[in-house]
């Protein structure tokens, strides 16, 4: 296959997701917009607690800079990336488990936040480098990628249910590959920037 016709293919693929997240639209904003306000909730509760927060105590500490800290840190940040898409996946093929998926999708939202503000009260300035330059942008990318998918593997099943054919059914297969490599890639970008930065975290989420 040449360069040419491998950029022509990713093109195809890259439309057809544009495509199914405009198909979506309605879908992907509410739920985006709830997981926003369980960000701010997270951060909120986050805040209002602090009090409680030992800040000599190495309350919940992982220290990315042992290799075996690290390795552990990437295996559980993958499992729960996984164990979350493939409850998500499951909940897509039905629209009575949509509340589940929505359950889980909030509450990891939450956490986002709740982790956020604890590594700022926690670490104080390596904390808001490390929440701003590497754990901000990764997890949201990551609760962007589920929502997004979510979205489109509940709206293909739908139309599988509604039309059926063959289209579909490969359309569901490519999601779910892309889903996988995409999940992948941002949980192995924050793992390694979190070692490049010696960092130290909160909640392995």
């Amino acid at each position: 296959m040449t360069k040419k016709s491998k950029n022509r293919n990713f093109g195809i693929l890259f439309n057809s997701f544009i495509e199914l997240a405009k198909d979506c639209k309605f879908r992907l904003i509410i739920i985006s917009t709830l997981c926003l306000i369980l960000i701010l909730t997270g951060l909120i509760v986050a805040i209002k607690t602090s009090s409680n927060y030992n800040v000599n105590g190495n309350f919940g500490v992982v220290d990315i800079s042992s290799n075996g800290v690290s390795n552990s840190t990437f295996f559980l940040r993958l499992f729960s990336i996984v164990l979350i898409f493939g409850i998500l996946l499951g909940c897509s093929f039905s629209k009575y488990l949509s509340p589940i998926a929505l359950i889980f999708l909030l509450y990891r939202s939450y956490l986002l936040g709740l982790n956020l503000t604890l590594m700022v009260i926690v670490y104080g300035i390596s904390g808001v480098v490390v929440s701003i330059i590497i754990v901000l942008p990764c997890q949201l990318l990551i609760l962007a990628s589920l929502i997004l998918f979510y979205s489109i593997l509940s709206k293909t099943n739908c139309d599988i249910k509604g039309f059926g054919g063959c289209k579909y059914p490969k359309q569901r297969a490519r999601v779910i590959v892309v889903a996988g490599i995409v999940l992948l890639a941002l949980c192995l970008c924050e793992s390694l920037l979190l070692v490049v930065f010696n960092a130290k975290i909160i909640l392995v989420i």
